[in-house]
């Protein structure tokens, strides 16, 4: 065999075993229940599911401590996510258990693609049914969960508003919410609202969150969270010796009163102390680690962290003994969803100036209280050496080091006057005089003419004063959408248009946070006067966002439209409905 076609034959078997072992990668067979704890009287559902797989010789497990109600029911299914699809053929079983305690299913086999794949056992808890506890149980309720009680001032505190049910639900209306006074209330939209199988009261239930918010404590204290109050429209039947005729009943649920006991931060305080209250993480970045008297080093820091990042102050990066120290810019500032709770990010830019040559050895450090061990931690995970030379005094630099120097009065000593000369007898000859002489008729002359200039503004278009309001106001609520514009960041960007949106309809008109919904606003801007044109763009672009990112289409190819869209929507919303 020649040596070229060799080397063609290694390389065609090395990509073809490649892609084979990828294949097998991306197969998987797995056993999935819908429950973990059971009553004995009750049903659960057993999946085996085979991913990416056309398989044959199913093996099941064998039953033997249940009864089979239902199965096996074979179904298949096709997923797109982000532009990648998988596939799933699932084998279902309803089954009963018959008997008490700790049952388990065995493993069960299929072959594919040359192959046996083998699921892992399962086990789930049968537990003994109460009827006494059982027929005193509603057949759904409404509970608020905190994921604590008790608190440190600005320590981020989960909310989540769990509806339990045994009925058939169709209606949900949240009537009622609490006002959250003591706390800053941040909403959350990445949260499992799944429903899962518990056991409560020895009743079975579907759990369901419905809402989730991200509570800061801003005052210590015990602080009391008001209920929530719904109506729940839930499938009935009623018979007779005839007919049997469905109706929707109408129920009322509320959540009880809760309670947080907020501490206030332990004293003494490290004088470095930041403000930052949960825990966070520092990134620092320099822009160099060689440089002149004459030069600014930059310091980029980004903190990320579980806590309410408005509350973190501007801290000194180095030491000023040896520094000069300017007000850092902040890039950045924003709340960030994710599934365990809201996460803060927080970015400044800082220009020190060092007041001498030398070798310094820095490491910025953040001041912040931990809850985890209640106590006060400092992080700093970067340090830097930066070599200073002398300069030549010409500052190469654009921040601003004017000083203000004060001006000491001094007496200057008595001198005899010349030949010639006399008090008061020479004024009219200076230039002074009369500026002095006529600077009563400048002032009244600029007087006159503010007037004129703010008689001049009342008088103006109302519709070009309010259009020029709304363009203000647009531009403020979409700055955090402008800046993940520009990093072409789709998903953020999205999640900033909707917020932006969410927050100025709220603002403007009022609404609950449980009434920001598509369908109400599109009522309170026509009940508001605005045309049917600008709700039908609300809704498109609403809708625009819910698919990016919930159905994973958030492409960057339109970003700059969707952007001119939500500034033109809220310039319009206060054209059509005033400011």
């Amino acid at each position: 065999m020649r040596p070229a076609l060799f080397i063609l034959f290694l390389f065609t078997c090395f990509f073809a075993t490649k892609a084979k072992a990828q294949q097998h990668q991306d197969i998987t067979f797995s056993a999935e229940m819908d429950k973990e704890k059971m009553l004995l009287n009750s049903t659960v559902e057993f999946r085996l599911v085979l991913r990416n797989a056309q398989g044959s010789d199913l093996q099941p497990p064998p039953f033997r401590d249940f009864n089979v109600l239902r199965g096996p029911l074979r179904s298949m299914g096709t997923t797109i996510i982000n532009g990648v699809g998988s596939s799933h053929i699932t084998h279902t079983w309803q089954l009963q258990p018959k008997r008490l305690g700790e049952l388990t299913i065995g493993p069960a086999t299929i072959r594919t693609s040359g192959r046996t794949y083998r699921t892992n056992s399962r086990k789930i808890q049968v537990l003994e049914v109460d009827a006494a506890a059982a027929s005193s149980s509603p057949d759904d309720f409404l509970r608020a969960e905190l994921s604590t009680d008790t608190a440190f001032v600005g320590e981020q505190i989960i909310l989540n508003l769990n509806l339990y049910s045994s009925t058939n639900v169709i209606s949900r209306n949240l009537v009622q919410e609490p006002d959250f006074d003591g706390f800053f209330a941040q909403p959350r939209r990445q949260y499992d609202g799944r429903p899962r199988a518990v056991i409560e009261n020895g009743r079975e239930y579907q759990r369901r969150t419905l809402g989730s918010l991200a509570l800061f404590p801003t005052k210590s204290g015990r602080i009391t969270i008001t209920p929530y109050r719904m109506v729940l429209g839930a499938l009935r039947y009623r018979s007779n010796s005839t007919f049997s005729r469905r109706f929707t009943e109408q129920i009322p649920l509320n959540t009880d009163s809760l309670y947080v006991v907020v501490s206030e931060l332990p004293q003494p305080r490290p004088a470095t102390f930041s403000g930052g209250v949960g825990t966070y993480r520092l990134q620092v970045q320099a822009d160099r680690d060689q440089m002149t008297t004459d030069d600014a080093l930059t310091l980029r820091i980004t903190v990320t962290g579980e806590g309410d990042i408005e509350r973190l102050d501007a801290f000194p990066p180095v030491s000023d003994k040896d520094w000069d120290i300017y007000d850092p810019e902040i890039i950045q500032e924003e709340f960030l969803d994710s599934p365990t709770g809201m996460l803060g990010r927080k970015i400044f830019e800082y220009k020190v100036v060092p007041k001498r040559a030398g070798k310094y050895a820095l490491k910025p450090g953040l001041t912040y209280f931990n809850v985890d061990s209640a106590r006060y931690i400092t992080d700093a995970p970067s340090s830097f050496n930066i070599t200073v030379t002398g300069g030549t005094g010409a500052a190469t630099y654009d921040v601003d080091t004017t000083a203000i120097l004060e001006t000491k009065l001094t007496l200057l000593p008595v001198t005899e006057l010349p030949n010639g000369r006399s008090y008061g007898s020479a004024l009219p000859s200076r230039p002074w005089f009369w500026g002095l002489f006529f600077l009563p008729l400048l002032l009244a002359g600029g007087l006159i003419g503010l007037q004129r200039y703010r008689s001049h503004l009342d008088a103006r278009d109302p519709i070009e004063l309010a259009r020029e309001r709304a363009a203000k106001a647009a531009t403020q609520r979409l700055k955090s959408a402008k800046i993940h514009l520009d990093q072409v960041q789709a998903r953020p960007f999205y999640d900033a248009v909707e917020g932006a949106l969410f927050g100025y309809l709220r603002d403007k008109f009022q609404l609950p946070m449980a009434e920001l919904n598509r369908r109400n606003i599109k009522d309170r801007l026509t009940a508001a006067g605005a045309d049917a044109q600008l709700t039908d763009r609300y809704d498109k672009l609403l809708q625009r966002c819910e698919m990016a990112l919930y159905a994973g289409q958030d492409k960057a190819d339109d970003l700059a439209a969707a952007y001119e869209t939500a500034r033109e929507l809220i310039t319009d919303t206060e054209r059509q409905t005033g400011a």
